[in-house]
């Protein structure tokens, strides 16, 4: 983040200014910290920053920090340096505000009803907008957002999500751009409000929910329940996570206090990283009981490897990484392409000044200049020849120890460094350039680029060079690329302008790396993931064809005894629950026994077959057909009323009396006898219905078969009805 007023970058007559002004009212900057010292500088603390006594809690300036999530340990860092007085010693004094798990937190920096914030690489898509985050510090180098999935199989795909719920929280974009590298577009499957607890997963609430892979596989993991995660790192999306952040108003306005917070909250977090066991009590005693001893230390031991305490310094950021963060969301359209990132990254090395103590200093600068004026010219006549010797010398050493600067990193970069003027000629070239393409310098200096570009790319190649000459800015490319030795090889560019002196674009800087390799492995392993997405869906096919076969009665082709024995139970609760009616036929064929031992088995299996054919023909899309049994059928209605129960098994019997079975002088008429029971007039629950219609099937056989007889309330015995 660009300050009001960078004090390093003004000139010898400012610094004196400034230093008279000191003298003559030395009280002017009272309170003003100096800039924290960054750990491992050796630099001394930081001073307290609203008063020079912080002991008195009246005297300490409030600030709140809106968490990201409830308390637990992923904001640690943040709970040590309260507790070990880190905040108070930069005259701070800090509130903690949960997430309520409804909202976007980070609403409540920008809304003003907190000064800082801990939100994701979000934080990107708010400052396209024009909401003007900044990121204070990083504390996940590696994103711990993934999407978890029960996976009882072993052989699960994120792919089954397609059409299902999905729960996904707020400020949660790394994971749509990960669904939709995945092929996964928002409309692919349903949003649903997001519950944070793995048992929306257990009940079949939803098929994948987003969690932190520190936090909810815990659950699972101690209930022993088999699941998978899936990273987005896994598709080459690999951001930052929880990055402590507040607004351009905050930085302008208030910088000692930005400054002094994240030197505080930096510092907590250095220690809570190496005193672990002892900010889990913390938690447990001040914050939060939520989570027990060992879902807090489970999160601590699989945050070290995101946070990476070791390898990386606390809070670092890298500007070329937020701009790979930013590509990728353009790349998937959720971005502009080319977004400028000035602003979003702080600069805590800088003296920031803010705008009315700016405005009061030159005002000051002004009395003090109209005061010395006399002075000053005789001090600058007498001075100015050895104060411009001594400055040329300073700057010849300085040009001398910036060329040598530079000359080491040109010739140790890890990269192919190349310099093209503006016809495309290389006009630098270093030894890893030489490695990489074969070519020494000798052989390239003043040689066009197509010299290393296979033809099919070139025009693409110019055409990225004119961008990079009229729009400035850093393009990134892959090309073929072609080696001294005829290879073709696969080279990630990133290129920019080279400006002179005068700020005229004098050709571009390439930087190169050889992918040939990584681009091998990963079209490999792309090859694999399909031909095992295939396979999956091969063997899904499979299991649903055998489902389906275990669930249907093979010679008619309606649903059998074992599904209507799992399917009843759900039917009634829910009639239940929502309060309407269900009728219940229990329907069989007349005369059936006569059927097959007189025209034989052949003609049985016929008249099943026709029978289950009408009743299908006549079921609405929620009626359950099922064949009980021999020649014994059940039809399922709900929400069908009495009346309409009695008219539709009606139909069916009349139906059912227009079939005939064989052909010419051997045909032979079909009838059925049908039960109706309701609930909840017949039975309670399903299986006083069952029964309840069994006894009123018995009533409409004794009463002459081809008929339909009504279960009674007040007796055992059904109510016959005519045919």
């Amino acid at each position: 983040m660009r300050p009001c007023f960078d004090w390093r970058r003004g000139g010898r007559w400012l610094a004196l200014l400034c230093a008279c002004g000191a003298l003559l009212a030395p009280h002017a900057f009272a309170g003003a910290p100096t800039a924290p010292a960054e750990k491992g500088s050796g630099a001394a603390a930081a001073t307290p920053m609203v008063s020079e006594s912080t002991s008195d809690a009246a005297t300490l300036t409030p600030v709140t920090l809106q968490l990201k999530w409830q308390h637990q340990f992923q904001f640690a860092g943040y709970y040590a340096a309260a507790a070990r007085g880190y905040y108070r010693d930069v005259g701070l004094d800090v509130r903690f505000q949960e997430a309520d798990g409804k909202h976007d937190p980070t609403d409540a920096v920008f809304e003003g009803r907190a000064e800082f914030g801990v939100g994701n690489s979000d934080l990107l898509l708010r400052f396209a907008r024009g909401q003007k985050p900044v990121v204070l510090a990083v504390i996940f180098q590696h994103s711990p957002l993934a999407m978890m999935m029960l996976d009882p199989s072993g052989v699960g795909s994120l792919h089954s999500i397609a059409g299902r719920p999905v729960m996904i929280e707020p400020a949660a974009a790394e994971l749509f751009a990960y669904l939709r590298r995945e092929g996964l577009a928002p409309g692919s499957f349903t949003l649903v409000p997001h519950g944070f607890h793995p048992d929306d997963l257990r009940s079949g609430k939803v098929e994948a929910m987003s969690v932190y892979s520190t936090d909810e596989p815990f659950l699972l993991t101690q209930s022993q329940t088999p699941f998978a995660l899936y990273s987005p790192r896994t598709s080459g999306i690999d951001f930052y996570g929880d990055n402590l952040f507040t607004t351009e108003q905050m930085v302008n306005e208030r910088p000692a206090v930005v400054a002094a917070f994240r030197q505080a909250s930096l510092r907590g977090w250095h220690y809570a990283m190496e005193h672990q066991e002892e900010i889990i009590d913390l938690i447990l005693q001040k914050y939060s009981q939520r989570k027990s001893r060992d879902h807090l230390r489970y999160e601590a031991a699989h945050m070290a490897p995101l946070v990476q305490p070791g390898p990386v310094d606390i809070g670092y950021t890298y500007p070329g990484r937020w701009q790979h963060i930013a590509d990728i969301y353009a790349e998937l359209g959720m971005l502009p392409p080319g977004i400028s990132l000035d602003g979003l990254l702080y600069e805590p090395d800088a003296w920031h000044i803010s705008r009315w103590m700016t405005w009061m200093m030159f005002g000051l600068l002004g009395a003090v200049l109209s005061a010395l004026l006399f002075s000053l010219q005789i001090f600058h006549n007498n001075r100015r020849l050895a104060t411009e010797a001594s400055l040329r010398r300073q700057i010849e050493a300085s040009l001398q120890l910036s060329e040598r600067r530079y000359r080491t990193i040109y010739e140790e970069a890890p990269l192919a460094f190349i310099l093209l003027d503006r016809g495309a000629h290389v006009a630098g070239w270093n030894s890893n350039a030489e490695r990489i393409f074969g070519w020494n310098a000798g052989e390239m200096l003043g040689r066009s680029i197509e010299r290393m570009v296979i033809p099919e790319d070139m025009p693409k190649v110019r055409e990225v060079l004119d961008q990079v000459l009229i729009g400035g800015g850093v393009r990134h490319s892959v090309n073929h690329n072609l080696t001294r030795d005829g290879r073709v090889i696969v080279c990630e560019w990133s290129n920019s302008q080279e400006i002179n002196a005068d700020g005229e674009v004098i050709g571009v800087l390439c930087l190169a790396q050889d992918a040939t390799e990584r681009f091998r492995m990963r079209e490999e392993l792309e090859g694999a993931n399909q031909s095992l997405r295939t396979q999956i869906a091969q063997i899904q096919a499979l299991q649903s064809q055998l489902l389906e076969q275990t669930l249907r009665d093979p010679l008619t082709g309606v649903f059998n005894r074992r599904y209507l024995e799992e399917t009843r139970p759900r039917e009634f609760a829910r009639a239940q629950r929502e309060g309407y009616a269900i009728a219940f036929l229990f329907l069989d064929i007349d005369r059936f026994k006569q059927i097959n031992d007189e025209l034989g088995h052949e003609v049985g299996d016929d008249a099943l077959r026709q029978v289950a054919a009408l009743l299908l023909a006549h079921a609405r899309t929620e009626d359950i057909v099922c064949r009980f049994g021999g020649d014994e059928f059940i039809v399922l209605l709900p929400n069908m009323a009495q009346a309409a129960a009695l008219a539709r098994a009606r139909q069916i019997c009349a139906a059912c009396a227009e079939l005939t079975l064989g052909s010419g002088e051997g045909a032979t008429a079909l009838s059925v006898s049908i039960g109706v029971a309701l609930y909840p007039e017949h039975g309670q629950t399903d299986a006083e219905l069952a029964r309840a219609a069994d006894l009123a099937l018995y009533a409409a056989k004794s009463g002459g078969r081809n008929r339909v007889a009504l279960a009674r309330t007040d007796s055992r015995t059904p109510t016959p009805g005519d045919a």
